[in-house]
């Protein structure tokens, strides 16, 4: 009897629990290491606007002829400045990477201007990723902490104005970021995953609401965002060989990612192929509420869109064709409008014939459990296919693809 009770007391220690499958971790901790760079993540960037309150620094080298201070918030009370200005026929920034507010010891980045949109980027390549530090406080005591921050001098395609009077600072635009990601590995239900976490690298912290996860078997190919992989959230819940464990939380620094073990579920929801479509709410472009239900065993095309959206509007030609070609064989094609006004989708439309089936979505508000949240549509237009057992066979296939594929389980 004792040694039963040392077994079960040693099993909570361990953080695992016993299931009808055999043990499963309970809680487990996913210890991230600091990776410079991008990869696998879309690139992020903000916009430094001037700053509102005076700054104060010194040294600027004398032979800048005309430039700007502005100040990169990291989180309250910390920041870093930047100088961005002209020196003969170049620009020039300099980052204080020491944070002493001091520009005469700070390497000056020069760069050609003006430039075609075409050089834009090589030069943005070419500016390199400079270290700085800055001081914060926690647990009550006074630590530094290093990071990383690419500047971006040029405005691209961005149309970008200041709410000022002073013309040099209308002048200059500047765009920073901090490349930096995580990435760690843990062993789940037996199985090596890579983790990769990205907290958008625009921060310091590791907010939950700003985070981006890969967690995925260890295998010769990396999912990305480039590739068009949906990374999760915190919250999200993935499936491991049957078993559900919930992304729980992240510590602030991005050292640790927490995971729970929930239990069994043979059909694990997502948002990608392979998964089930999670239940989300829906209304018609009536507003009656829509009812998954009601297309019980049939093949359904999600199409997400918008009027203001140039590529959704070309796609509608071939919408119609698929329409036309297998709505008689066990498809239904269901369009989600994400727009202002329903009015103006509802008459689009009409005006367009696109005779059958529209959702709609209002992005005015941001509700939780829409079917854009649900299924994370970020881009537009985006094409989900939904088999009968409703599970995700296509998502964001080309036009041909998706035909190929219609044909494939229609005719079957």
């Amino acid at each position: 009897m004792k040694r039963a009770i040392s077994i079960i007391i040693s099993a909570l220690i361990c953080g695992i629990m016993f299931t009808s499958g055999g043990f499963k971790e309970a809680n487990l901790v996913v210890d991230l290491n600091s990776q410079e760079g991008y990869k696998p993540f879309m690139p992020g960037q903000r916009i430094i606007s001037p700053s509102r309150d005076s700054l104060t620094y010194t040294n600027v080298p004398k032979d800048i002829e005309e430039y700007v201070v502005r100040s990169f918030n990291l989180q309250p009370e910390q920041n870093i400045l930047i100088l961005i200005g002209t020196k003969g026929d170049k620009r020039v920034i300099i980052i204080d990477s020491d944070n002493d507010k001091d520009f005469g010891n700070e390497k000056i980045l020069e760069y050609d201007y003006p430039l075609s949109r075409e050089k834009q980027k090589e030069v943005e390549n070419s500016l390199p990723t400079i270290s700085t530090k800055f001081e914060y406080i926690e647990n009550g005591q006074i630590s530094t902490k290093n990071i990383k921050i690419k500047p971006t001098p040029y405005a691209g395609s961005f149309s970008i104005s200041f709410n000022t009077n002073n013309e040099v600072e209308k002048k200059y635009f500047l765009f920073a970021s901090m490349p930096e990601h995580k990435r760690g590995k843990i062993k789940i239900n037996g199985i090596e995953h890579n983790v990769f976490v990205s907290n958008g690298f625009t921060r310091v912290g590791y907010l939950k609401e700003s985070v981006s996860i890969f967690i995925a078997p260890k295998t010769d190919t990396l999912l990305s965002e480039l590739e068009g992989n949906i990374p999760y959230k915190v919250g999200d819940v993935f499936n491991v060989r049957g078993n559900d464990y919930l992304i729980d939380s992240i510590s602030n620094w991005g050292d640790k990612l927490f995971i729970k073990y929930i239990g069994k579920n043979k059909r694990p929801e997502g948002v990608s192929e392979g998964f089930y479509l999670p239940k989300f709410d829906a209304k018609y472009i009536d507003n009656t509420v829509f009812d998954l239900k009601k297309y019980s065993g049939k093949y359904i095309l999600f199409d997400f869109w918008g009027t203001w959206c140039v590529p959704c509007k070309k796609l509608i030609p071939e919408l119609k064709k698929l329409n036309s070609e297998f709505s008689d064989k066990n498809l239904t094609l269901i369009s989600v409008a994400y727009d202002e006004n329903s009015e103006k989708v509802m008459d689009f439309v009409v005006k367009e014939n696109m005779n059958w089936e529209h959702l709609f979505v209002s992005s005015n508000q941001n509700d939780k459990n829409s079917v854009i949240n649900k299924l994370k549509v970020n881009k537009y237009p985006t094409t989900i296919l939904i088999s009968p057992d409703g599970k995700i066979i296509g998502r964001d296939l080309a036009i041909d693809n998706l035909r190929e594929l219609l044909i494939k389980k229609l005719n079957d």
